[in-house]
């Protein structure tokens, strides 16, 4: 039996919870964590209706994903790597090779909280994410507590920072 989508899914959430270059750009705002987690979904997607992919084009995915959603580029090689590991288990899933599946998820460090995914608050015409049990509004976004504010302007995104005062 082939192993599920949903095993894949959680080896592609285990794999970018680890990944350095992802969670800098989560930090560091160049993104959403909810764009994070359908980064998780989409990847598992691709590689699930795409036969015979090989490193190099998943590594393309990959990057391409992170420069249009988090305005990253990957020059480190790591997007390679974990194209390379996803490939891999990609290959078990499909071959219903469950036991070595199971195995090699254990050898991956284990899932890091910070990709879990939080539940989106609509308000106002922002989509905020709902942290510490407060939910942002749109009068927030004027204020100087704020640690980086964005303004739209023609496609770009400028981020200037704020300090707490």
């Amino acid at each position: 039996m082939v192993i599920s989508k949903e095993f894949f899914l959680t080896v592609t959430q285990r794999l970018f919870s680890n990944w350095t270059a992802l969670k800098l750009a989560v930090e560091h705002d160049m993104g959403p964590k909810e764009s994070a987690a359908e980064f998780c979904t989409y990847t598992t997607e691709v590689l699930y209706m795409n036969d015979e992919l090989n490193i190099s084009e998943v590594a393309t995915v990959l990057e391409d994903y992170m420069a249009d959603c988090f305005n990253t580029e990957m020059e480190d090689g790591s997007a390679a790597e974990v194209a390379e590991v996803l490939l891999k288990f990609y290959r078990y899933c499909l071959e219903g090779n469950e036991t070595t599946a199971r195995t090699e998820l254990e050898k991956l460090p284990p899932l890091q909280p910070w990709l879990s995914v939080l539940q989106p608050v609509r308000n106002n015409n922002y989509v905020t994410a709902n942290r510490d049990s407060s939910s942002s509004s749109e009068e927030d976004m004027d204020t100087d507590n704020m640690d980086t504010k964005e303004v739209a302007e023609e496609g770009w995104t400028k981020v200037r920072s704020g300090r707490r005062r």
